[in-house]
């Protein structure tokens, strides 16, 4: 009875989530227009530019130089992390810092058209600061900007897929 039941859930499931309309996201698909772009970065030289140009590469994208006739643009003119302090403790030693991660993002077809007006997108983590494990803090910190630059790449690619 029960392999029954957990055959039949095994078989319903899936119809369930089709059913809804559950997909996986799989890779972004860019606009027809933005196929064959100039792609310029605040820091050509970043992380973000390097990661956020090879996902536009899977997702299609040609880079061209600036000046290329018929060619769309796609800008990231803002690149920016900070971190702040976010509370102070009693003895006025910080105890949580937030790391703030800033990037705007504009796209135009080759006519000059706006597909994507300049948009920010910020991320944000907190995290608490102990004095007594002062070396791994900064190891944390990195973390979290790694982790905020993984998921900025997504955010920028969805905002440009959703420009279509």
């Amino acid at each position: 009875m029960i392999r029954i039941a957990l055959r039949l859930a095994a078989l319903l499931l899936p119809l369930a989530l089709a059913a809804c309309g559950f997909a996986l996201r799989g890779e972004a698909r860019l606009a027809p227009e933005l196929a064959r772009a100039t792609f310029e970065v605040a820091d050509p030289y970043s992380p973000l530019a390097r990661d956020v140009e090879a996902a536009l590469r899977r997702a299609g994208f040609q880079k061209v130089a600036a000046g290329t006739d018929g060619a769309a643009r796609i800008r990231i003119p803002v690149d920016e992390a900070r971190t702040e302090v976010l509370t102070v403790g009693e003895t006025a030693r910080v105890t949580e810092y937030v790391v703030r991660y800033r990037v705007e993002v504009e796209a135009s077809a080759a006519d000059g058209r706006a597909l994507l007006p300049r948009t920010p997108i910020v991320l944000e983590r907190e995290f608490s600061f102990d004095e007594t494990q002062a070396l791994g803090a900064q190891a944390e910190q990195d973390l979290i900007r790694r982790e905020l630059q993984r998921e900025m790449v997504q955010q920028v690619l969805r905002r440009l897929e959703a420009a279509r």
